[in-house]
């Protein structure tokens, strides 16, 4: 139904549109179910909608104004206005056709959540929502808990939050509990977490826009759970060289053309005494020799702040045709409530989880639930968490390792580095028992090359 606007507004303006229309039908839904009547602006907003009276006199400026009548109160919950794109050059014959598309949904929450689906293919420069696979992949390793503050800094939709919620409900929990945090440099990305967090009946912190490594809108506060998947590679992240003097690089100074390890510190410095952090950054963070990135890494290990890093494949995430890697952090690895039974000062866990996707479309890659299960109790059991097997390392899966082990691999944390089966010696074989070994090898690495070229031709797809 997009098309629909597109001759009015570019496509990010229509879908926010779309997602406005969708929040008014849900609030006029809960306003009509109120019993008591405490509310009316949405449903009164949202007939003259349907009616067509209203809004057909002011063609768009109509719809505009009805909108942020219907809304005014819910979405200014939060400190986001309601800036909605100038909807002037929209003409009845467009909106009608799409306000009885909204009226007919069975399920306008479901239908948000296939409008942001929609906003994946839309994304550009950076700007972009996380799948939910992957932040369904987050959180089962954060395991938030009812009472615990979660914070993202560059929130976008507000995924990571909401899927926190649901965590916390999926296991016993009081949702309502939980405290959200959220920052985003883009106006858009707060407008969208605001409708988000609305039609799911959320509550949330929301400040910005402002970048979240030149102004920390929650400077005096820390988490329990920080999550983060930030921009890959962010050059001019310094502000021209203003934040490159203060106390936010206990680590080290991040260069100026790569803001991966000014997040990395960042999460570790939002973390509560004890707190725990996750972030994705493209895979060669975890082994590039480049000297102020290897220093702040190797700072890190020493520190005892990582706890793992999970390798995982090219095509998770929109508009990045880098593998991926998911770095997780801790305060403190001693044994507690919330970390487990076992005390895991001075290791770290590596995963390699780069086998673990499935293609979901073209140039797109998904991490399915047995997946996303198997990294987590994985984690689980290596921290000794309750009900969990004891951990042991599997060839070609996961590894522990020692400070020591580590910093004599100059720092490197790639998994796919550490976690390969170990070749053994062997007596050789009889001459066709040792052909036909080969064979069924060559086979095997035939049958990998058509894989791996597969894989890439779709990766490649979208260029």
């Amino acid at each position: 139904m997009l098309d629909a606007l597109s001759e009015a507004l570019a496509p990010q303006d229509a879908l926010l549109t779309v997602m406005a229309l969708v929040l008014l039908r849900y609030e006029a839904d809960r306003e009509r179910a109120d019993e008591w009547g405490n509310g009316t602006q949405a449903r009164e907003a949202w007939e003259s909608l349907r009616s067509g009276g209203h809004w057909r006199e002011g063609g768009g400026y109509g719809l505009a104004e009805a909108l942020h009548r219907g809304l005014r109160t819910r979405v200014t919950g939060f400190p986001v206005r309601l800036g909605l794109p100038n909807l002037g050059n929209v003409r009845d014959r467009e909106v009608a056709p799409l306000i009885e598309w909204v009226a007919a949904a069975e399920d306008p929450t479901a239908l948000f959540d296939a409008c942001l689906d929609q906003a994946q293919a839309l994304g550009k420069g950076g700007y972009y929502y996380t799948p939910s696979d992957v932040t369904h992949l987050f959180i089962s390793l954060m395991e938030p808990a009812g009472g615990e503050a979660v914070y993202d800094p560059v929130c976008g939709s507000g995924g990571f939050l909401l899927r926190a919620r649901e965590h916390v409900a999926a296991h016993g929990g009081q949702p309502e509990e939980l405290a959200l945090y959220g920052q985003d440099t883009s106006r858009t990305a707060l407008l969208t977490a605001a409708l988000n967090f609305s039609v799911h009946d959320a509550d949330a912190f929301l400040d910005g826009p402002a970048s979240t490594l030149a102004d920390d809108r929650f400077s005096d506060l820390t988490f329990d759970v920080v999550v983060a998947n930030p921009p890959f590679n962010q050059s001019g992240w310094d502000e021209y060289g203003i934040l490159r003097e203060g106390p936010f690089w206990p680590y080290g100074l991040p260069p100026a053309g790569n803001a991966n390890f000014a997040w990395a510190q960042h999460v570790v410095r939002k973390m509560s005494p004890t707190g725990r952090g996750a972030l994705l950054l493209p895979t060669g963070a975890a082994s590039t020799t480049k000297g102020a990135e290897n220093q702040i890494r190797a700072a890190l290990v020493d520190d005892d702040v990582l706890s793992g890093v999970v390798e995982l494949p090219a095509g998770l995430i929109p508009h990045v045709r880098n593998p991926v890697s998911l770095w997780l952090f801790s305060k403190s690895k001693k044994p507690c409530g919330k970390w487990g039974q076992n005390d895991r000062s001075g290791q770290f866990l590596l995963i390699d989880a780069r086998d673990s996707a499935t293609n979901v479309k073209r140039g797109r890659r998904a991490v399915p639930p047995e997946a996303r299960e198997r990294i987590a109790a994985t984690f689980a059991a290596w921290r000794g968490a309750p009900g969990q097997a004891p951990y042991e390392d599997v060839p070609g899966w996961c590894r522990s390792l020692s400070r020591d082990e580590v910093a004599a691999m100059d720092y490197d944390v790639l998994p796919s580095h550490h976690v390969a089966a170990p070749q053994t010696r062997t007596a050789l074989p009889d001459a066709p028992e040792h052909a036909a070994d080969l064979t069924d090898e060559l086979l095997g690495l035939f049958e990998t090359s058509r894989r791996l070229e597969d894989e890439l031709r779709a990766l490649l797809g979208e260029l």
